[in-house]
């Protein structure tokens, strides 16, 4: 490979926003790579092709699409069919909106633009006896140059701009936009938990004290207190029933109003549609209450006891980003018995790092036509 095409990949790929999006936002001409990488997978497990007529699905979207007068159940709007909220999460998952792709593409291209200074590794100019000094040296300072080019493609931070300091090791600056984008993912995942840790709470809480329940526990501990030696007076007043209440009175309050405004459906998708739900999730909670999530993940749970489909959980592109999560959620996945929280928040580099790798080998193994060049990684997440 000559210099100017080891320089191209990284000039042209911090671009990819400006080439995939134009096509992504076409809602009449979605780009292939696109529906090839946010394709779903026969192994998701909404995917039950056998008990869920897909198709219908799919003539309900074109017939609300053209305005059409043939009755079909709205996939986009709730309406008081039965059946509404099953369509319209199935229909997203099926076929995101365009809107969504469009978004995915720009978390794309942001990771890639983070991890592409350190994927950028030229080999040295291969050194040769016979060359005259002078040939040597414009190797040298070619290669140089492709470094120092390299460079110029990250920004530094504003308050590190007043300083001559360089960076420590091999630190890289993150761009302000790819950050936002990045963050923005960040706060989904946290979203997932969160949603996690609401049903949690809920599973692992009894149902409330009625008023009789507390007077009665309040009477047997009264009567617990009565019966001890009268010298043995404990340190601290025992919390009464009573005081009990209260407490869980205000603590359901208080998750009243954290539930009333969380948005479950990064959780439900997740669940059901693996890294890809949360690539075409809404993030809007209006759109996604708990009872319409709750009813889905239900419905599902009944329809895949009927589905005779073979299906196996895995991740078929986004295997870096999967393990990645994994090792987030591993605390709850491990404690279902007890409330934890996150030992490990989501980091927006580590983020575009697995989103890179995935992509890239994905890219790699379908090779398709590109104006720009691929660079290789060997590197690999894994789950510990």
């Amino acid at each position: 490979m000559d210099q100017d095409h080891q320089l191209s990949w990284l000039g042209s790929f911090l671009v990819l926003s400006s080439v995939l999006l134009p096509h992504m936002a076409n809602m009449n001409a979605p780009l292939p790579i696109a529906t090839n990488f946010l394709a779903p997978s026969p192994n998701d497990q909404w995917n039950c092709h056998d008990v869920i007529d897909f198709p219908l699905l799919s003539l309900f979207a074109e017939r609300e699409k053209n305005g059409s007068s043939d009755p079909f159940i709205s996939t986009t709007s709730k309406t008081k069919h039965p059946e509404s909220t099953i369509v319209r999460f199935l229909s997203r998952l099926q076929s995101p909106p365009a809107v969504f792709i469009s978004k995915w593409a720009k978390l794309v291209a942001a990771s890639v633009e983070i991890i592409a200074f350190k994927l950028y590794k030229p080999p040295p100019p291969p050194t040769d006896v016979h060359d005259t000094p002078l040939t040597q040296g414009i190797q040298v300072l070619t290669w140089l140059e492709s470094i120092k080019q390299s460079l110029s493609t990250i920004e530094a931070p504003a308050e590190a701009q007043s300083t001559s300091a360089p960076p420590e090791g091999n630190e890289v600056v993150l761009r302000s936009h790819a950050v936002d984008v990045l963050k923005e993912f960040s706060k989904l995942i946290i979203d997932v938990y969160m949603g996690y840790i609401i049903f949690q709470v809920h599973a692992l809480s009894g149902p409330p004290l009625t008023n009789s329940q507390i007077k009665q526990q309040s009477r047997a501990q009264q009567t617990s207190i009565n019966s001890e030696t009268p010298d043995a007076a404990p340190a601290l007043a025992p919390r009464t029933p009573g005081d009990v209440a209260k407490t869980n009175n205000a603590a359901a309050q208080q998750l009243k109003a954290i539930q009333s405004r969380h948005n479950f459906q990064p959780l439900t998708y997740f669940l059901v549609g693996g890294v890809r739900g949360l690539f075409v999730c809404s993030k809007d909670s209006r759109t996604s209450p708990v009872s319409e999530c709750m009813s889905f993940i239900q419905a599902m749970a009944i329809i895949t006891q009927f589905s005779k489909v073979p299906r196996t959980p895995k991740e078929p592109i986004w295997k870096n980003l999967s393990a990645y999560l994994v090792e987030i959620f591993k605390p709850a996945f491990q404690s279902p018995g007890k409330i934890v929280p996150l030992e490990k928040k989501p980091d927006p580099y580590e983020l575009a790092e697995a989103i890179t790798i995935d992509f890239m080998i994905h890219w790699r193994d379908k090779q398709p036509t590109s104006p720009f060049l691929i660079p290789q990684s060997p590197h690999q997440i894994t789950q510990k």
